[in-house]
């Protein structure tokens, strides 16, 4: 059943036994294991089913520091979620996302990396790593070289033991963007409330039990949604913003008494660098590392440092993807086509017109060639992926272009707060204070000189990368992997829940989300988000009992 919460009348008490906040991934994973339980559940989203304008606006916000991505942009307020903006290429066809789970030196307490360890292993968490993989609808858990290689397609071999290979899969989204609604939709003990904006979470006399949720409408109004158990899902910034906006009762915000709510904001800075071939044989012997489909699952490989090599060189995780690149004027051209196409599309002046011409027509051998291999392939003009197995086609390609995912380490001065400015609905938007530091910096300068020493070794090229006093080059500033504001902890003091996901001091209210990741790894949190989810589901399926 799906209410429409505009439809309500004002001040409307509505009540249920479990309540989900926010119908992204995570909600969506909650609300699919509770599905025909015999317990009645509520499904809060603040969006529809559709885009909504006004309701997206919620998530603008303010950034303090080194420059950081939009924070209305990565997120959507609509039922799915952020699932609607994944773009990664499932196929050539298909738009989806990476999954790739945390490796087991992501969750251990390293001496060299601050504020690190989870109070859970990956061995707690594998086996719902594999219940992920179904909800995902992907291949089986592992990502072993060994299980993904074929003839055409095998890892690159190395010198040393310094550097490995890693295998990630891609996944569909539309299961979240269409697929598992409708499965909520008839199941008969999940109410989906629509356009219900979650404002404050209220507590009982003694602030230990989580008694109702206060619920706005952009129609001026409010509601309420009284629930024995409540299990936040709305994202790192939204979680948050919750947390301290529920602020009449404990002034510092709800769980905040420690002052650790919003501290450890992390996401994963994507570096860029280039590596020069040797010998042009090696476009012929990276097929794993495009997107290769192996018995129907898209997967792509990954070049990293072993783990024997971070604990001994003491560096943060990391993960490095290549792509076949032309010569730099070749792919200036590339760019400026596209720029030709949108200066046409929005009307720009004419001078933008022909100085865009001007540098696509010094490329248009490389447009050309381009252009018929995406005829071909049946591929939008100029697209990534899915390249290594035409053979004529790699003929175009002069070198890689290496992104480099980088984990960052955790600081309690990256932090998310409130702002003084107001949203539409009158409450104070998302403030988060972010940067690089010295270790983060110092780490990938470290990472890209083993990478360009261990390349050269094996004679695949040369690695050119900023060094020491140069600027590093950032393909993104940031993935939208907003992670750490509410952290897993044993000790209250230093962490918001606990390794259940349950709030400290709290014991009937949950979070869901990577909010709750205490160091960040260098993989997509998404997998390991679901997991986390399904593990909580299976902790509130025993309480209520």
């Amino acid at each position: 059943m799906k209410i429409d919460a505009r439809s309500l009348p004002p001040d409307e008490v509505l009540e249920t036994q479990v309540c989900i906040v926010g119908a992204g991934p995570a909600g969506i994973a909650l609300a699919l294991e509770f599905a025909n339980q015999n317990f009645s559940v509520c499904l809060v989203e603040s969006g529809g089913f559709d885009y909504d304008e006004e309701t997206q606006s919620l998530l603008e916000g303010v950034v303090v520091g080194d420059p950081y991505p939009p924070l209305h942009e990565g997120r959507r307020r609509q039922f799915g979620g952020a699932s609607h903006w994944w773009g990664a290429p499932n196929s050539h066809k298909d738009a989806g996302f990476r999954c790739i789970p945390l490796d087991p030196i992501d969750f251990e307490q390293r001496d060299w990396v601050p504020y690190s360890g989870w109070a859970i292993g990956r061995s707690d968490l594998d086996p719902y790593y594999e219940r992920a993989h179904k909800l995902c609808k992907i291949g089986p858990f592992t990502y072993e070289p060994k299980d993904w290689e074929d003839k055409r397609a095998v890892r690159l071999p190395f010198k040393s033991d310094r550097m490995t290979t890693r295998i990630s899969q891609f996944g569909s989204k539309t299961p979240f963007t269409e697929e598992y609604r409708e499965i909520i939709k008839q199941s008969k003990n999940i109410t989906t409330l629509l356009y219900a904006n979650v404002v404050e979470i209220e507590t009982d006399e003694s602030t230990q039990a989580v008694s109702r949720l206060r619920i706005a409408c952009l129609s001026n109004k409010q509601i309420w949604l009284k629930a024995k158990i409540v299990i936040l899902a709305t994202g790192g910034l939204e979680n948050t913003r919750l947390l301290l906006a529920s602020n009449r009762q404990q002034p510092a915000g709800l769980g905040n008494q420690n002052d650790t709510v919003g501290r450890y904001f992390m996401d994963r800075p994507i570096l860029s660098a280039k590596l020069i071939p040797f010998d042009r044989k090696i476009f012929d012997m990276t097929a794993l590392y495009d997107i290769y489909n192996v018995k129907g699952v898209p997967i792509m490989g990954w070049v990293k440092l072993t783990p024997e090599v971070l604990r001994q060189e003491r560096l943060l995780n990391n993960g490095a993807q290549l792509f076949p690149r032309p010569l730099a004027h070749q792919r200036e051209a590339t760019l400026a086509l596209r720029s030709l196409i949108k200066s046409i599309r929005d009307g720009k002046p004419t001078q933008d017109l022909l100085a865009d011409l001007s540098v696509a027509l010094r490329g248009a051998d490389y447009i050309a060639t381009a252009g018929f291999w995406s005829a071909i392939r049946k591929l939008p003009s100029l697209q990534r992926g899915d390249w290594s197995y035409l053979p004529y086609e790699k003929r175009r390609f002069s070198e890689f272009e290496i992104f480099y995912q980088m984990e960052q380490a955790p600081d309690p001065n990256n932090r998310v707060l409130l702002s003084s400015e107001r949203d539409r609905l009158g409450q104070p938007k998302t403030e988060v204070h972010w940067r690089l530091n010295r270790i983060d910096i110092d780490n990938a300068r470290r990472v890209q000189e083993i990478w360009a020493e261990e390349f050269a070794k094996a004679g695949y090229g040369k690695f050119e990368f900023s060094r020491e006093g140069e600027p590093l080059k950032f393909e993104k500033l940031g993935m939208y992997h907003h992670m750490g504001t509410t952290r897993m902890h044993v000790n209250p003091k230093q962490g918001v829940v606990d390794a259940n996901c349950q709030v400290h001091g709290i014991p009937n209210l949950f979070i869901a989300s990577c909010s709750v990741f205490p160091t960040a790894g260098y993989s997509n949190p998404t997998l390991t988000i679901l997991a986390l989810s399904i593990r909580v589901a299976d902790y509130v399926k025993r309480l209520m009992i």
